[in-house]
């Protein structure tokens, strides 16, 4: 007789239960790998809507034919103004109007005082009234 070792066959639990070990270890890694799709999906997408808004004149409700009167105190900050701005629902995102603002290097040309504005200015318009930036009208 030789002295090879017979292979002890498994059980059927057992292998039934490595099956299932692997089968949730998959479906966990499954899961973890579409998470992580979605959150590059949504950081994609907020990433090109707020560049967007950066750099493209939108209005918040271009139908709007209201016009909220807005103070600027003397110490305001561009985020400050923006917050004024939006909790009026003349701007849809602070944080555009403080880039906006950065991009073009206005911080410095803000006036306080009171300004009549409206949710269809677009921030470039806002941008201009609160700076006493005068456009040159094309012929």
């Amino acid at each position: 007789m030789s002295n090879t070792k017979r292979k002890k066959k498994k059980p059927i639990e057992e292998t039934v239960r490595k099956g299932l070990k692997h089968s949730a270890g998959f479906t966990w890694s499954l899961l973890i790998n579409v998470l992580i799709v979605y959150i590059v999906i949504k950081l994609f997408s907020y990433s090109f809507n707020f560049a967007y808004s950066v750099f493209a004149d939108v209005a918040c409700d271009p139908s709007s034919r209201e016009y909220v009167v807005i103070e600027i105190p003397s110490d305001s900050s561009s985020l400050d103004i923006g917050k004024a701005l939006e909790e009026r629902g003349i701007i849809e995102d602070k944080y555009v109007f403080m880039a906006r603002v950065w991009i073009k290097k206005y911080g410095n040309l803000i006036t306080p005082g009171k300004y009549g504005l409206s949710a269809s200015m677009t921030y470039e318009e806002i941008i201009d009234i609160i700076c006493h930036i005068e456009k040159e009208e094309e012929e």
